[in-house]
């Protein structure tokens, strides 16, 4: 059954853009210059269009088929699935503040004096405090106000921690080279890489594709199916769960047209400057979520 479309969020998609009211069977188009990619140092590029939904229940697979008119060099669309925030979504910072103890040291506790135990230590404090007048008492609160206000003025500033780049994976139909291809993408805090598949001969006219991902244990399997001989596994991520919570886990939908219509590679593969920009429609049915 396909999920409830007010679970969804929409990314990069125009303002007045309406979330699909059946998620069973929708469209999403992609401008021009939109991609979903990573290099190094974490630098995004975090334009395509994406539906996403946060899950309430451990994830466990997805599947959906993706089809569309693909004409130009990288169109694509397929499924994506996030752990953490998806890129151009605001991640939590961790803010770490230092200890600072009353001599102004990390230090939690302190030594007693030389030459005393730390039993002699203790009476030695108490009937020193018990003999104290209330003048003598007043004069240490004042310094004690004093001393902690020095504390805090040179205490340093919070350190926030930057929030780690999310892992993602993404696995669809890319046009490339005048053909479509399986394609699959794993993103992680150092980058990404980019993997494409050719089909079998007997699918290689069509255009449109089944994939899937699948939750088996920290792994994520990604496949594809082939109307003749069923699913085939593309890829197998091993760490992609580990360590990431439940609740951090978010999957979805991607279309994009990366093909860069200002540049001039462009216009020498695809003979001169008169092609006016149009956006990719890509066709979803079938979209399941477990």
């Amino acid at each position: 059954m396909p999920p409830d479309s007010s679970c969804f969020t929409a990314l990069n998609c125009p303002h007045d853009a309406v979330l699909p009211e059946f998620m069973g069977s929708f469209s999403l188009p992609a401008p021009p210059n939109t991609d979903l990619w990573r290099k190094p140092p974490s630098r995004d590029t975090s334009t395509a269009p994406i539906l996403y939904t946060a899950l309430r229940n451990p994830f466990i697979a997805a599947e959906v088929t993706v089809s569309a008119d693909w004409e130009l060099e990288w169109d694509q669309g397929g499924l994506v699935i996030f752990s953490g925030a998806p890129p151009g979504r605001v991640a939590v910072a961790t803010t770490i503040t230092p200890e600072i103890s009353d001599e102004g040291t990390s230090s939690a506790s302190q030594s007693p004096p030389m030459g005393l135990s730390a039993s002699t230590a203790v009476a030695t404090n108490s009937s020193a405090a018990a003999a104290q007048t209330p003048n003598m008492q007043s004069a240490g609160q004042q310094a004690s106000l004093v001393t902690q206000t020095q504390r805090e003025r040179e205490a340093p500033p919070p350190y926030m921690a930057p929030a780690p780049a999310p892992k993602w994976v993404k696995v669809g139909l890319e046009f490339c080279n005048g053909a479509c291809h399986a394609t699959s993408v794993v993103a992680t805090s150092d980058g990404a890489d980019w993997a494409l598949t050719s089909l079998p001969q007997h699918h290689a006219r069509r255009s449109d594709l089944r994939v899937k991902i699948e939750r088996i244990g920290y792994a994520l399997w990604v496949w594809y199916e082939d109307e003749v001989s069923g699913w085939k596994k593309l890829r197998e991520v091993t760490w992609f769960f580990w360590g990431v919570e439940d609740k951090a886990v978010r999957v979805g939908v991607y279309a994009s047209r990366p093909a860069n219509f200002g540049s001039s590679m462009y216009e020498r593969r695809h003979g001169g400057g008169n092609l006016s920009p149009r956006n990719l429609c890509v066709d979803f049915e079938g979209l399941e979520i477990f």
